[in-house]
């Protein structure tokens, strides 16, 4: 059994090497990798990767997967319900039930995952579930690739804010803190899903895959620029933010409407929603700016207050706000070997705690609830 950290920026499963100094100590909270249960997966060779600034090798196996699924409370899960996605409560704990709902999630009996090196173990070292779905053929497989999730719900809300329920929640979310919810199915095509991303239909044209179950009018668009233009080869969950503010001054707006000297033509803000990272990480000449205007201003704080301003498809305005968020300059204004038209900022828990974030990766939307 494995403990792992749920991670809205990157599409892999990655345990720690068992040849690790910290991975099987007793006291260690993820889990201990044993090589002996598992094989090296068919054709996939070790990789070098990069995470976090580090490099180092990844090797590739492959083992049977299943999510350790509390009894109490019940948890849940989404299954096919005549064509349609209906969310069901395991209220019958048998391991039965248990084993049924996992197997529409995940009908391949063996999941692909990588094995990283010493040289990767920064901090804790401790084993990351990628839930980003879509990526580029020639990288390795993603987690959620490998299975019919269309969707999923992150629910970072405290218990008390979750109290009475809302649209698309579940009424017994209200008796637990922290969730991860599934769902499976996809409104997408057999054609489609063999189709290259930079093939596939615009995101913002295609029909969410979670049938109903939450107001497309609240939902916010997510785009695949970074992947089509830029040569990322990850189709992270971006959504277009309308503008950043920090300490009650407006850093960067794209709002038509707006007279404000911080508006340029080329000021698009990509925002990359990442449960992976804690603070905040914004483009090099965005950070610099800040620094200028804060050291001008004589402000106590250079991050002190944070909000992120983005549209809804029905034109209603949600802010993603953080306090202190730990702010860090990203290594390069060209990430993916391109410049981009616009700056780049990745939102992390700081902005998410307190939130509920589903993300529609088949649909290509993303809601966000208080």
């Amino acid at each position: 059994t494995f403990g792992a950290i749920i991670d809205t920026g990157s599409p892999f499963l990655l345990v720690p090497t068992a040849s690790s100094e910290t991975s099987c100590r007793p006291d260690y909270k993820w889990g201990c990798f044993h090589p002996e249960e598992s094989r090296v997966a068919p054709g996939l060779g070790p990789t070098m990767e990069r995470f976090d600034g580090n490099e180092g090798l990844v090797e590739w196996r492959e083992g049977e997967f299943s999510f350790d699924i509390p009894t109490s409370p019940p948890p849940t899960v989404a299954a096919k319900n005549d064509d349609k996605l209906a969310k069901t409560n395991l209220e019958d704990d048998t391991l039965e039930s248990d084993m049924k709902m996992q197997s529409i999630l995940f009908p391949n009996s063996l999941m692909t995952f990588g094995v990283i090196s010493e040289s990767l173990m920064d901090g804790p070292g401790g084993i990351f579930l990628g839930l980003v779905k879509n990526t580029d053929k020639r990288i390795r497989p993603s987690f959620l690739g490998q299975s019919d999730v269309s969707a999923f719900s992150i629910d970072l809300r405290d218990k008390k804010k979750s109290e009475g329920g809302s649209e698309g929640s579940d009424t017994n979310s209200s008796n637990y803190s922290k969730s991860l919810t599934l769902y499976a199915g996809s409104s997408t095509t057999k054609e489609e899903k063999s189709q290259t991303p930079k093939k596939k239909k615009n995101m913002s044209e295609r029909i969410s895959s979670l049938n109903g179950m939450f107001d497309a009018q609240k939902s916010i668009r997510l785009v695949n620029d970074l992947n089509t233009k830029y040569g990322d080869p990850t189709i992270h969950y971006v959504g277009m933010a309308s503008s950043i503010t920090a300490n009650g001054s407006t850093l960067v707006t794209t709002s038509t409407s707006s007279s404000s000297s911080r508006r340029r033509n080329n000021d698009k803000l990509y925002c990359i929603f990442d449960t992976g990272c804690s603070g905040m990480s914004i483009s090099p000449s965005l950070f610099d700016e800040r620094y200028a205007a804060a050291r001008a201003n004589k402000e106590k704080s250079l991050w002190g207050q944070v909000d992120v301003e983005l549209q809804t498809v029905g034109g209603e305005t949600v802010t993603l706000s953080a306090k202190r968020p730990i702010t860090t300059p990203l290594g390069s204004e060209m990430p993916w070997g391109k410049k981009l038209d616009g700056h780049l900022i990745v939102l992390g828990l700081s902005f998410l705690e307190g939130v509920k974030m589903t993300v529609d990766a088949d649909g290509g939307m993303v809601w966000f609830e208080d």
